[in-house]
């Protein structure tokens, strides 16, 4: 089936290879005919930049805010806290809550030059950071 975009989104993932699999393309380009949308991607706080890896996701963030939407960076300072789940056989090395937010702010450097943080448009980006909510929590 070759799908026909309407939203300036879906057409430039489209065009660039971007997209692969949708469950829904009518659903998700009507929606994103409708106005600003946010939309995020989480990334890693373990480093003070970005890999090759993650250029695939600051490009895509940079197009949907390119296209009117509002990109949303989700850094994890708490989920950086308590160690990697993926199949490793060694541990993350724990991080000072320092280092976190030092890693935190150079990641920003990397995404301020793709992503508008800073302008009062309606799609201005967000980054958020996972420890606001999450050193909160108190586990028994």
């Amino acid at each position: 089936m070759t799908y026909h975009p309407k939203s300036d989104f879906v057409a430039v993932m489209m065009e660039r290879g971007f997209l692969a699999d949708c469950t829904d393309y009518q659903g998700l380009d009507e929606a994103l005919m409708q106005g600003v949308r946010p939309a995020y991607i989480g990334f890693d706080a373990t480093a003070k930049s970005l890999h090759v890896g993650s250029l695939i996701q600051i490009m895509m963030l940079r197009w949907f805010q390119k296209t009117g939407h509002q990109p949303i960076t989700l850094m994890g300072g708490g989920t950086t806290k308590v160690g990697d789940p993926s199949f490793r056989a060694d541990e993350r090395p724990l991080l000072t809550e320092a280092q976190i937010d030092d890693n935190i702010a150079g990641i920003k450097k990397v995404f301020s030059a793709y992503i508008d943080y800073d302008s009062d448009a309606p799609n201005k980006a967000l980054m958020l950071n996972n420890a606001e909510w999450l050193d909160d929590l108190k586990l028994p």
